[in-house]
């Protein structure tokens, strides 16, 4: 595994002692030495048809020519410094043009500095279906159409690779930039700004060099590290070095705090979608944080062996020094369960159980380089036998190894947080990537009830091909691997249990359980469902998630809080319709709503469950129960999805024989219908929405901000529900079946804001008045033995008295319609317009009234005759009516009507003049003509 050979150390002086310049061309040429292994491991793992890719790989941006692969023009930034193609890059080279002549040139300006491959590559972890990132590092100041041309040129040869089966990452490097802390790039190992200085740290561990400049932290000794940037300074001043031969990135000295913290959360991230790649990476985070403010890289452990001239005898793999610093700090802990969880990751990175290409030699070389590590680091006799010998996909096995990763996740989350509070200062705590990925990890590590747990080890499990779902009983599902003893599981254990159905179903579905040609098993009390059936379901679920769930790897919706993002209810799962007859048959009636159907007024609704995906991918499955939950889960979903919401955000499905389609389309009606009257409400507007459901009806209204309903158990408590008072206008919105015998639905058409208006429908012996005032308030009064001309005399002066003195509302309107029914039966309204010579009245009759002792004192006044409750006492108003009755010519018996009203806000009970209106004159008007009339 390892060589013997040995070179003698190098000292490279600190400023003011000797330095030779020989050392220093032996330090480069050690480093070099230690990359070209590096660059012939990698050459070994690939293919022959790939390995021309890194043969060519420096050719290609230091000479443009039109027949090499990624040429874009003559013009593209091109040439390396201190390079020139070997025999392997020009026999590359004319496998794509045989005539290629290439011959020292001059070249007038070198645009690209050096080029390095970094990551897994050159190290054991390194496998074919492996990605390779390359830093591509051109010259800083480089014009931004020539840097466009050269970001153009890397994207074709990352195409051209592609046809070569390898997956390469180019990342374009301005050094000076990066060394600034200006640009960081980003990529699926790193989070970009966050990680600065560690994906440096990582750079100079993992790097293989293969063209150009040499790094300038290669020539600062290890015990000069702490004094990075002076001791470069130190070289180039004294011509150690030349300035135009190093590149430089910055050291590794004085590392702020917060990228541990960064870095770390990251990792876990990370583990989130590849536990066993990441983990490795989030306990070195855990082992470098440890040893803070004093931490000892894992590239110094290899800058030391160059110094020290051991690098040649020893392992300097860059995963087996992670293994061998983890391995070290765990063992010191005493964590031998973490510890056996780390050799686990090391195994499945280093044999890279997804590469199906590799060859025998290639999965022979890793297994023995594994065997030689367990042997020297005595690991238990059996570990490599177990961990060869382990299932790939097991559910169950996946299940289990789940629960110990989330508990190592939790454990780092919960250290670097405390690492956090110790080391950083509030200030830096805000950095708003740590806020994204903080808010990442607490919605997939936090549990709640109904929340579908994602498997962060789902990627591993191969999908099974039998499954069965038993129902233990009500509050307890179990899904059984294979074919299940449906009657009992005694001796069986179940993958996973689950409080309902639908939570079993759809967590199955997330985490890759189910695919078409899945074998169900079914056993349940409670539910009927046929294996057709189920699997529709399944489908629906699945495309569902698919369809709807954000994308895993962004961390944009984090930017703002979770809601709702798609919602699916499952309507009437396995419930027996309770429509059936003794025969079987179903139910039939002319009075077709689903919530109220025929004349027993039968809700088809019985069970609802909800399965919402937020916008941070979180799923949760919530139950409800009949038409008071379908109503309650709709409100819910109105008032805490993400707006702007619509119809399309929700998928309805239902198996209810002979009324799936009812259901549904019901459903999605009365959901449009609540988006209509609701989602844009200006802030004056209270709108009223009625639904009846059995023998009842439902009110959908906004209350402080949120849209909720209340339940009107009668026909009468709706009446009184459209006479109360409101807050703001309040235009009233009726489903077809609601009043569906009376004119109220077609009256509250003509209802707006600043507007009274009076309708009145002639009857045999009788006139109904409706008024709706102008907060949208119902007033209704059927008047017996009246004439309507009069009547609409009476009912005129008093408004206008009343909205003259009282309301205070100048933009108020009178409107005037007769409802007419017309042979069909078919009612509509018809504009009346009055004339002045109506208003006169021969006898008026005022209302007056205040509060002494907390009592209401009456003052009527007819015409200018006086009658006070304070002379009459009860008979106030028997007093009036003699009198009224008597200025009467004829003695007539005909109603006596009040023209006008005054009284104080307490007589309404009100405090605020602002929540008075009509109705509240309308309905005092018809209590005092009662008390009159008696």
């Amino acid at each position: 595994m390892t060589a013997s050979n040995s070179q003698p150390p190098i000292h490279l002086g600190a400023p003011g002692e000797d330095i030779h310049i020989r050392d220093i061309q032996a330090i480069k040429q050690r480093f070099k030495h230690l990359h070209q292994m590096r660059e012939q491991r990698v050459q070994e793992f690939l293919q022959p048809r790939q390995q021309v890719f890194l043969d060519l790989l420096p050719l290609l941006f230091h000479y443009n020519h039109p027949l090499l692969p990624g040429f874009i023009s003559s013009e593209t930034p091109s040439g390396i410094p201190d390079y020139s193609p070997d025999n392997r890059a020009l026999r590359a080279a004319k496998q794509f043009s045989k005539k290629l002549a290439y011959g020292p040139r001059a070249i007038p300006s070198f645009c690209i500095e050096a080029i390095y491959l970094m990551g897994s590559v050159g190290s054991i972890a390194f496998s074919k279906t492996s990605d390779i990132d390359i830093w591509l590092c051109y010259r800083p100041n480089l014009a931004d159409n020539l840097l466009d041309e050269l970001r153009q040129k890397a994207q074709s040869i990352e195409q051209w690779a592609i046809k070569l089966n390898l997956e390469v990452h180019f990342f374009l490097m301005d050094n000076e930039q990066f060394r600034l802390g200006q640009t960081t790039p980003i990529s699926t190992e790193s989070s970009g700004e966050t990680q600065h200085y560690l994906l440096l740290e990582e750079f100079y561990r993992t790097s293989v060099y293969i063209a150009g400049k040499s790094p300038a932290w290669w020539f600062v000794p290890p015990h000069q590290e702490h004094r990075y940037a002076e001791y470069v300074r130190h070289l180039q001043d004294n011509r150690f070095v030349q300035e135009h031969e190093l590149i430089d990135f910055g050291g590794l000295d004085n590392i702020p705090a917060e990228e541990f913290t960064s870095a770390t959360l990251w990792h876990i991230y990370k583990s989130i979608g590849s536990p066993h790649k990441s983990l490795l990476k989030l306990f070195l985070m855990e082992c470098y944080a440890s040893e803070y403010p004093n931490t000892q890289w894992l590239a110094q452990t290899i800058k030391r062996a160059i110094y020290d001239g051991s690098y040649l005898g020893a392992d300097l793999d860059a995963y087996f020094l992670i293994y061998q610093k983890i391995e070290s700090y765990l063992s010191h802990a005493g964590s031998s369960e973490r510890l056996a969880l780390v050799r686990k990751c090391f195994y499945l990175k280093t044999m890279d159980t997804s590469d199906k290409q590799s060859d025998n030699d290639s999965h022979l070389f890793k297994l023995n380089y594994l065997q030689d590590i367990a042997i020297q680091h005595q690991w238990p006799s059996d570990t490599l036998t177990e961990l060869q010998q382990q299932k790939l996909g097991d559910v169950q096995k996946a299940v289990a190894e789940n629960t110990v990763i989330l508990k190592q996740l939790g454990h780092c989350y919960r250290m670097i947080k405390s690492f956090a509070n110790a080391h950083i200062h509030e200030p830096k705590k805000d950095n708003d990537d740590l806020k994204l990925i903080s808010r990442k990890l607490n919605s997939f590590l936090e549990k709640k009830p109904g929340k579908i747990e994602y498997l962060t080890t789902r990627a591993t499990i191969k999908k099974p091909q039998e499954l069965s779902v038993v129902e233990i009983d009500p509050n307890r599902w179990c899904l059984f691997l294979g074919k299940a003893n449906l009657t009992g599981t005694p001796d069986l254990e179940p993958i996973k249990s689950f409080r309902s159905l639908p939570e079993l179903l759809a967590w199955s579905v997330g985490n890759s359980l189910y695919s078409s040609h899945l074998q169900l098993y079914f056993s349940a009390r409670s539910v009927k469902l046929g294996e057709d059936t189920l699997h529709n379901l399944l489908t629906r679920l699945n495309t569902f998630l698919t369809t709807n769930l954000p994308d895993s790897h962004s961390l944009t919706a984090y930017q703002q809080h979770t809601e709702p993002l798609a919602t699916l209810l499952i309507i009437n799962l396995g419930s027996i319709s309770n429509d059936v007859k003794d025969d079987g048959s179903h139910i039939i009636s002319e009075r077709s709503d689903v919530f109220s159907y025929g004349t027993h007024r039968l809700c088809f609704i019985q069970s609802i469950d909800r399965l919402s995906i937020s916008t941070w991918g979180e799923i949760t499955c919530l139950a409800y129960q009949g038409i008071n939950g379908l109503f309650s889960c709709l409100i819910e979903l109105f008032n805490s999805h993400r707006k702007p919401l619509s119809v399309d955000d929700l998928t309805i499905v239902c198996h209810t024989p002979a009324r799936a389609e009812g259901i549904i389309r019901r459903i999605q009606s009365v959901f449009g219908l609540l988006l209509k009257i609701f989602a844009k409400t200006p802030e004056n507007r209270l709108p009223r929405f009625i639904l009846p459901a059995e023998s009842s009806y439902y009110v959908f209204q906004h209350h402080n901000g949120l849209l909720g309903y209340q339940y009107l158990s009668t026909e009468i408590d709706l009446m009184h529900e459209l006479k109360s008072t409101q807050r703001q206008f309040s235009a009233v919105f009726f489903d077809q079946n609601v009043l569906s015998q009376s004119p109220i639905p077609l009256l509250y058409a003509f209802n707006k804001a600043l507007s009274i208006q009076v309708f009145y429908q002639e009857l045999k012996n009788a006139v109904q008045v409706y008024v709706i005032d102008e907060k949208g308030s119902l007033f209704s009064q059927q008047h017996q033995k009246t004439e309507i001309k009069q009547l609409l005399n009476q009912y005129s002066t008093f408004l206008l008295n009343v909205l003259n003195r009282n309301l205070n509302e100048t933009k108020l309107t009178l409107e005037y319609y007769e409802i007419i029914k017309n042979s069909a039966g078919v009612l509509s309204c018809n504009p009346v317009i009055l004339h002045n010579a109506t208003f006169r009245q021969e006898l008026e009759l005022r209302i007056f009234a205040e509060i002494i002792n907390d009592s209401l004192v009456y003052t009527i006044y007819s015409n200018e005759h006086e009658f006070s409750s304070l002379d009459y006492g009860n008979h106030v108003f028997q007093a009036v009516y003699d009198h009224v009755v008597q200025f009467r010519q004829s003695k007539q018996k005909y109603p006596v009507h009040i023209t006008d009203i005054d009284l104080p806000l307490a007589a309404f009970h009100l405090d605020k003049q602002r929540d008075l209106q009509s109705i509240h004159y309308l309905d005092f008007k018809q209590k005092i003509e009662g008390l009159l009339n008696r």
